[in-house]
């Protein structure tokens, strides 16, 4: 039986905070624009990543 460290129950509650989030962005109507500019994110990045809050000139804030 494999046990659970607090690092990979923490690294799976950020990831599940981050889709809550991407789930209110997409509820809002603004999944697709960046959180910080306002600009569109690129399709090909959400592809890439579906949980991208901010464009790439912005990814510290991501």
């Amino acid at each position: 039986m494999s046990e659970f460290t607090n690092e990979s129950v923490s690294a799976i509650e950020t990831t599940l905070n981050d889709v809550d989030r991407a789930l209110e962005r997409l509820r809002a109507g603004t999944y697709r624009t960046c959180q910080v500019c306002s600009n569109p994110i690129a399709e090909a990045d959400l592809v890439a990543n579906p949980l991208l809050a901010n464009c790439p000139a912005h990814p510290e804030l991501a």
